[in-house]
């Protein structure tokens, strides 16, 4: 890619690799790709960077002794998750997903105001899950897609759709992603993920954004990785749900 002086570098493979051996590292997972897979090589994606060492976090002693109203202002990441099941592997190829069919790890968090909120597990309907970076330029791409669908109400009755917050890093842009989630009009519940990125690696995220839909049972039905149009998105849900 080429950017102009006054632009901020792009993550590169090798940094994103860096931080998903990392976070592997402890959650034993081995994440041999990062951004799009090969299958989807012409749809843009964004690498993780390396989380910054000293990630602001409140003590849990100091967050229960907030106030409630306070909570929102510093839970831009969750302290921790509550996980039921195995993890899934890393998104390779989207077209051949050793995914899908298997159960998901049900998450149990937190919303940016302290709001419990879970992800996998049965549902009264299909879920879309949508991984986003703050700082990411195809995840500020992505939203206003989605939400066209919501404006054209092309979106499915029955589908839910729940964001996952991650990859926070307060020296990036958009920071804090509590205030830009409200700011890009995203209207569905989201799911604040821990400092070191626990959610998405569970669901097998390689890249930015990364778009997850669940059957109702709570299996995975497909995976993909990268922003797409409004009319692209609604074919890959299209397409998902008829396999249902």
């Amino acid at each position: 890619m080429t950017k102009s002086d006054d632009e901020e570098p792009l993550m590169t493979t090798q940094t994103c690799n860096r931080f998903f051996a990392a976070l592997a590292a402890s959650a034993l997972l081995a994440l041999s790709a990062c951004g799009g897979s090969d299958a989807a090589s012409d749809t843009a994606s964004d690498t993780a960077p390396e989380l910054a060492a000293d990630v602001d976090e409140a003590a849990p002693e100091e967050a229960t002794a907030v106030p409630v109203v306070a909570v929102a202002a510093i839970l831009e990441s969750s302290a921790s998750l509550t996980v039921t099941g195995e993890a899934l592997p890393p998104l390779e190829d989207p077209n051949n997903d050793a995914a899908v069919g298997t159960a998901a790890p049900v998450v149990v968090g937190a919303t940016f105001d302290g709001t419990e909120v879970s992800i996998g597990g049965p549902t009264d309907g299909p879920t879309m899950l949508v991984f986003l970076a703050h700082w990411c330029p195809h995840c500020n791409d992505e939203i206003p897609e989605i939400a066209t669908l919501r404006d054209r109400g092309d979106l499915p009755d029955n589908l839910n759709i729940i964001g996952v917050s991650t990859a926070v890093q307060p020296d990036r842009d958009n920071f804090p992603p509590s205030s830009w989630i409200v700011e890009k009009d995203w209207t569905w519940p989201v799911l604040a993920d821990t400092a070191d990125s626990e959610a998405i690696q569970l669901y097998g995220g390689t890249g930015f954004p990364f778009t997850v839909m669940l059957n109702a049972d709570g299996t995975v039905n497909a995976r993909k990785s990268g922003n797409e149009s409004a009319d692209q998105i609604l074919e890959w849900i299209n397409t998902a749900l008829l396999t249902v």
